[in-house]
């Protein structure tokens, strides 16, 4: 009994841990430099990776660290359903804003379309979140997979796992049901790849 006691706590921090490392506020940068520096036609790097990371990092970060500061936040991950619309409305802003800014700076089109998917995506989970719990989690892997794949990262099995490892994670936290990680992990993929192929690409 122990033992197993033991090993649930021991999954269980785990869990945490990859839900922590891998979420959309880490995942986003990530994506964004793999992108950004492996292109050879951009000359702004810089300025269009800050860009990036302003509006699908920097300022949804601060925004949440604000609410929680403020009492409009139980957690950082804004685990009730209630605490995360307002907040995917304004990320949804920010990603918009940031499209704006990346078209102006002259960013290549698969940078210009993941922050695209970012602002269609986030409008998007905000409508089902109103009256469904998707996992936010998994929409912000989908995308950037999808993205990657795109832009050359072709690495199945290591972004299959990842994909397992963190909606494995999620539901072992019960912060989701596994219909609510399928779902949004299926809705991210499926509309990043119909935008960017069909409007950037």
């Amino acid at each position: 009994m122990n033992t197993t006691k033991s090993n649930y706590y021991t999954l269980r921090k785990l869990s945490k841990i990859i839900s922590l490392v891998i979420n959309p506020l880490v995942v986003a940068p990530f994506t964004f430099g793999l992108i950004i520096y492996n292109d050879q036609t951009l000359i702004s790097k810089n300025l269009i990776f800050s860009v990036s990371i302003l509006f699908t990092n920097i300022l949804p970060l601060l925004t949440i660290l604000y609410y929680r500061k403020i009492g409009k936040l139980s957690a950082f991950d804004a685990p009730l359903r209630e605490q995360r619309i307002e907040l995917l409305v304004i990320a949804a802003m920010y990603n918009a804003v940031g499209f704006i800014f990346l078209e102006y700076l002259g960013a290549s089109l698969i940078v210009k379309g993941l922050m695209f998917c970012y602002a269609i995506n986030t409008a998007v989970v905000w409508r089902i979140t109103r009256y469904w719990k998707i996992s936010i989690h998994m929409v912000g892997i989908g995308g950037p997979i999808i993205a990657l794949w795109f832009s050359g990262f072709q690495y199945p099995i290591l972004m299959g796992a990842i994909v397992i490892l963190v909606g494995l994670a999620r539901i072992l936290l019960r912060a989701h049901t596994p219909a609510q990680v399928i779902t949004g992990t299926v809705l991210a993929m499926g509309l990043a790849y119909i935008e960017l192929k069909l409007l950037f690409l």
